[in-house]
């Protein structure tokens, strides 16, 4: 009832804001941490941090959805968190340089995989797929 009634307070300062012109949602970190902090219930997270990623925040985040789990386990003690955090090679837009489907299988057919991965730049965000199928898998989801 009590997030109802602070939903329902937050409602005329967002027509304000609206009204005023306001188009983008740009919360303070700080707002976003007590948040989740307070909020977060996901029972497995897989966090992939890139080595060569000068904005990246996995750590603080890792550190931040441990803070999650023990305010969680307070209230429920059974409750258990699977937070995983890998670091893979790559950037910040590594996930991003994979070509199109149809354009990796056609160069990997006239090149062979390794060699098309390698030409066409692809071969971290392979990776970045290989580790999110295997936490899937690990999942059995």
């Amino acid at each position: 009832m009590n997030q109802l009634v602070n939903v329902a307070d937050q409602i005329p300062l967002l027509i304000e804001e609206v009204a005023e012109g306001a188009r983008d949602f740009i919360p303070p970190p700080q707002a976003v941490r007590a948040a989740a902090r307070r909020a977060y219930r996901a029972r497995r997270t897989l966090l992939i941090q890139y080595e060569n990623d000068g904005i990246d925040e996995s750590e603080e985040t890792e550190e931040l959805l441990r803070e999650a789990e023990t305010i969680m386990r307070m209230k429920r003690p059974m409750i258990r968190i699977d937070l995983q955090r890998t670091v893979l090679q790559g950037g910040h837009a590594t996930p991003l340089l994979a070509p199109p489907l149809e354009v990796a299988t056609k160069a990997e057919g006239l090149l062979g995989e390794d060699t098309a991965r390698d030409k066409l730049l692809y071969t971290q965000a392979d990776a970045t797929v290989e580790e999110l199928v295997r936490w899937l898998e690990e999942g059995q989801l």
